[in-house]
C-alpha cells in the first residue's frame, strides 16, 4: 500500500488550538461543519448562536449521548457559516445534509434516486417527463416518489383518461402523428390535431389529478361532455363520457376520509437501531391520495421519535413540491416554531405543525406507524437472506481464489473504444455482492494514442490509484476513490493482467488481489499463476464475477457510444460558419442526431435558439 503520511490529531488532543477555535466563534445563528482526518463533512447541523451551541460537542465523553460522543472523536476539524437568521440556517443545514450526506446525520437512504414529475405549462406543447430532482425553471413539479414502477404505472393510468405527449422534441418537429395518437393516448399536436388552448386544458387537468383534486377533474370532464352533446357531437361526448368513467374508477381506490377539506401530510415513524422509516401520507381534498415510504439511516439511540422526525420533516419539505396547510406527526418536533415559519413562507400561507391526540388524524398516524413498521420487517427478512446468501458467496469466491481477505469490496476496470477512436474507461464496484452505482466513475483516455488498451487501462489505473494516494495524505477526495479494494478485476486475460499489475506495483498497492476475466473461457487469471483458474459456470461465485465483468463492460461502452455520438455529431457539423459549440449542443438537444438535422427545414432549424437564417441554409447545404 502506498504509505500513510502522518496527519493532525483529533481536535479533541489539540485543547489549546480548540480553546482558541471556539473562543472565536460568532454570536449569530448558522451551521456548522465538522470534518474527520480527510476532511469529509461527517455531522452538519444548526444553531441559534453558534457561540453557544458548538462548544457543547466538546464537553466529556461520558456526558455526552454515545453517537455524538463516537462522531466527536472523529472530528479533526469544523467550519462555521454564519446566517442571518435561524430559519436561513435551517435550510442551508438541510442543504448541507443533502450535499455531503453526513455519517451522523440522520438522512433519507438514497435520495438521488426519488423521482419526481415535470411539467413544463410554461412551454406550448409540453410533454410530462420523470427527473430526479427539480428545478427553477418554471415547470411545475410533483414529488419525490420512491417507487418508479408505481409512479410510471399510475401515469399510464392517467394518460389513458387525459391523454398527452411524451415524445422527444426532436420526434415532435417530425410534425406527423405516432403510434400514441393511434392508441388515444396523445391527441398528436404535433400534427395539429389540437391547438394550443385545448392542449394546456388538458393538462391542467392531469395536473390537478397530480395535486390530488380529481373531483375537479371529474366535474370539468362532465361539462366537457355535456357541452359535446348539446352541440350534437356524439363521438367527443362519448370519449369525455369513457374518460369519465375511468378518473371515477381511479377516484373510487383513493379511500375517502370525510376529514378537513384542506390538504393534510401525516408521517408515521417506525425505528430500529440507527435505521428507521417512515411512511407519509397525503391528503388532498378529504381523500388519501398519496402514501410513500422513507427509509432512513444514522440514527442514534438516544434520538428520541421526535428529534428524528424532526430532522426528516426538515429534509422532506426540502425536497418537496407541495406544502400543505396543515402536517400532523405523532411527536412533537423541537423545531416546531421554526419549522411552521419555514413551511408558512414557502407556502405563503399558514401552516401548521400538530400533535393528533384522537380523532381520524390519530388513527391515520397509527396506520401510518403500522405501514412504516411493516416495510422495516419486510426489509429485515430480505436482508437477513440476503446477507446470508452473501457471506457464503464471498467466503467461496475467497476460498476459491485463496484471498487473504474477505472481498467486501470488489471493483472492476474496462475499456472501450474503436480502433482507439473515442476511447473511454469504467470502474464499477460491488460491495457486499452488490452494485453500488454512486462509486462508479468514467474515464476519458487523455494520454493514449490509437488503439492500445493495455496502455489505456494503465492509465486509468493510475489515475484512480493516484486518486487513493490523495485521500491518504489527507487530501479531500471523494468516496469512490478513497477506498481500496479487497479485490480488483480487470476484463481480460493475461495481457490485461500484466499492464495492471505493473501500475499497481509502481503505485505502491501491489496487495490488492488482482484477477483478469478471460471471456472465451471464463478463465481467471492470477499474477504468478501459469494456469488459470477456472471456476464452475454453474457457482454462485463464478456468476458475480461475471456480473461485475458484464456490468463493467455495459457502463463503458454505454459511455462510448455517448462520446462517439457525441464527437461524430460535432464532426460533421464542424466548419459550418457560425456554428460553434453553443449553437451545436442546442441543435442536439433539439433533434437528437444528424439524420434529424437533415431532415429538418430550415424554418425548423430557425426555430432553434442561435440559428439564424445564414446558418440555416449553410447546415442543409452542408448535410
Amino acid at each position: 500500500m502506498a504509505t500513510t503520511t502522518q496527519r493532525a490529531a483529533p481536535i479533541t488532543e489539540r485543547p489549546d488550538y480548540l480553546k482558541e477555535r471556539l473562543k472565536a466563534l460568532p454570536e449569530t445563528p448558522g451551521v456548522y461543519l465538522m470534518r474527520d482526518a480527510q476532511g469529509r463533512v461527517i455531522y452538519a447541523g444548526k444553531a441559534l448562536s453558534l457561540r453557544n451551541r458548538v462548544p457543547n460537542y466538546f464537553q466529556a465523553s461520558s456526558v455526552l449521548p454515545e453517537h455524538i460522543a463516537a462522531m466527536v472523536a472523529r472530528v479533526y476539524e469544523f467550519e462555521v457559516i454564519t446566517t442571518a437568521t435561524e430559519k436561513e440556517a435551517l435550510v442551508l443545514e438541510q442543504t448541507m445534509i443533502k450535499r455531503h450526506r453526513p455519517r451522523f446525520n440522520i438522512r433519507l437512504r438514497d435520495d438521488k434516486n426519488y423521482l419526481y414529475i415535470k411539467l413544463p405549462l410554461n412551454e406550448d406543447f409540453p410533454r410530462i417527463t420523470l427527473v430526479r430532482r427539480p428545478g427553477t425553471d418554471g415547470a411545475r413539479y410533483w414529488g419525490p416518489y420512491t417507487h418508479a414502477i408505481a409512479l410510471r404505472t399510475t401515469l399510464k393510468t392517467v394518460r389513458r383518461v387525459i391523454p398527452y405527449r411524451s415524445c422527444k422534441d426532436s420526434e415532435f418537429a417530425l410534425g406527423r402523428p405516432c403510434f400514441y395518437y393511434h392508441l388515444n393516448l396523445c391527441p398528436a399536436p404535433c400534427a395539429g390535431f389540437i391547438n394550443r388552448e385545448a392542449y394546456h386544458e388538458q393538462l391542467e387537468q392531469v395536473a390537478s389529478f397530480l395535486d390530488g383534486r380529481s373531483d375537479q377533474v371529474a366535474r370539468r370532464l362532465k361539462q366537457q361532455m355535456q357541452t359535446a352533446a348539446d352541440k350534437l357531437e356524439y363521438e367527443a361526448a362519448a370519449r369525455y363520457r369513457d374518460r369519465l368513467d375511468a378518473m371515477e374508477r381511479m377516484a373510487e381506490r383513493q379511500k375517502v376520509l370525510a376529514m378537513s377539506r384542506y390538504d393534510q401530510d401525516l408521517f408515521g415513524l417506525a425505528r430500529a437501531n440507527a435505521q428507521g422509516s417512515v411512511r407519509v401520507f397525503s391528503v388532498r381534498e378529504g381523500r388519501l391520495s398519496g402514501s410513500e415510504n422513507f427509509d432512513l439511516v444514522g440514527l442514534g439511540k438516544e434520538q428520541s421519535s421526535g428529534d428524528i422526525l424532526n430532522a426528516f420533516v426538515s429534509q422532506y419539505y426540502a425536497n418537496a413540491t407541495h406544502i400543505p396547510k396543515d402536517v400532523f406527526v405523532p411527536e412533537v418536533l423541537p423545531d416546531r416554531e421554526l419549522i411552521e415559519q419555514w413551511l408558512s413562507e414557502r407556502r405563503g400561507s399558514q401552516v401548521t405543525v400538530r400533535v393528533p391526540q384522537r380523532g381520524k388524524q390519530r388513527e391515520l398516524l397509527q396506520q401510518a406507524a403500522a405501514n412504516a413498521q411493516e416495510t422495516m420487517r419486510q426489509m429485515r427478512i430480505t436482508l437477513d437472506y440476503d446477507a446470508a446468501r452473501t457471506s457464503s458467496l464471498l467466503n467461496d469466491l475467497q476460498a476459491k481464489l485463496e484471498l487473504p481477505q474477505l472481498p467486501v469490496r470488489i471493483e472492476c476496470y474496462d475499456i472501450s473504444n474503436i480502433q482507439g477512436q473515442s476511447p473511454v474507461g469504467s470502474m464499477v464496484v460491488f460491495e457486499d455482492g452488490r452494485p453500488k452505482p454512486a462509486h462508479y466513475r468514467h474515464f476519458r483516455i487523455k494520454t493514449v494514442q490509437g488503439a492500445n488498451d493495455f496502455a489505456m487501462l494503465q492509465e486509468v489505473l493510475r489515475r484512480r490509484f493516484g486518486r487513493l494516494a490523495r485521500s491518504e495524505e489527507g487530501i479531500p477526495e471523494e468516496p469512490s476513490f478513497s477506498h481500496v479494494p479487497d479485490l480488483l478485476l480487470v476484463d481480460g486475460g493475461k495481457g490485461q493482467l500484466s499492464a495492471a499489475r505493473e501500475v499497481m506495483e509502481g503505485m505502491g498497492v501491489a496487495d490488492v488481489p488482482t484477477f483478469g476475466l478471460a471471456k472465451e473461457q471464463e478463465e481467471l487469471f492470477g499474477p504468478g499463476q501459469s494456469e488459470p483458474i477456472r471456476l464452475p459456470l454453474d457457482s454462485e461465485a463464478m456468476f458475480l464475477v461475471q456480473r461485475i465483468r458484464d456490468e463493467a463492460h455495459r457502463f463503458a461502452i454505454t459511455f462510448h457510444r455517448v462520446v462517439r455520438k457525441k464527437h461524430a455529431f460535432e464532426s460533421v457539423l464542424d466548419g459550418i460558419s457560425g456554428l460553434g459549440p453553443v449553437r451545436r449542443r442546442a441543435l442536439l438537444r433539439q433533434f437528437g442526431s444528424v439524420e434529424s438535422i437533415r431532415s429538418a427545414s430550415v424554418e425548423e432549424l430557425m426555430a432553434v435558439k442561435g440559428i439564424t437564417r445564414p446558418v440555416a441554409v449553410a447546415i442543409k447545404e452542408i448535410l
